[in-house]
């Protein structure tokens, strides 16, 4: 948790009442950025590793902010690509006909390390941006 408290700085009120939706903005962006390097990192390499380019292909980059939150959602509109990433049990349905199992990737799991990784780089990137208004940033 990020608590910042505001330290001999001054700061009028109606700078502070804008203060959310600025900094909101200004995340937005750098998480945006941060998003489409991180995708197109993924797209990369599930294209090295051949096959149909399906699930390179099926990379998204969402941003859905509002006017006091940053948000950005990387994701695959793949509907195997959960699968292809943790591998899934043989099934069996209703009749007991068998349906064989995705085997896990074989080259380890590509979109969640990313995705994890670039959790962790956003949060300085945000604590910069509330420092660079003056904001005090302690914790995370």
């Amino acid at each position: 948790m990020i608590k910042f408290t505001l330290g001999g700085v001054a700061v009028t009120q109606s700078k502070f009442k804008q203060l959310p939706s600025f900094l909101a903005a200004q995340t937005q962006a750098a998480l945006l950025a941060l998003g489409t390097t991180v995708a197109a990192d993924i797209a990369g390499a599930y294209a090295a590793l051949g096959g149909s380019g399906q699930l390179a292909a099926g990379m998204v980059v969402r941003s859905t902010p509002t006017k006091t939150k940053a948000r950005v959602v990387i994701a695959n509109r793949v509907r195997w690509s959960a699968g292809y990433e943790f591998g899934t049990k043989r099934r069996q349905t209703k009749k007991r006909a068998n349906r064989g199992a995705i085997p896990h990737s074989p080259t380890g799991r590509i979109f969640v390390p990313r995705v994890m990784k670039a959790r962790e780089t956003i949060i300085p990137r945000v604590a910069a941006i509330m420092r660079a208004e003056g904001l005090t940033v302690t914790g995370g």
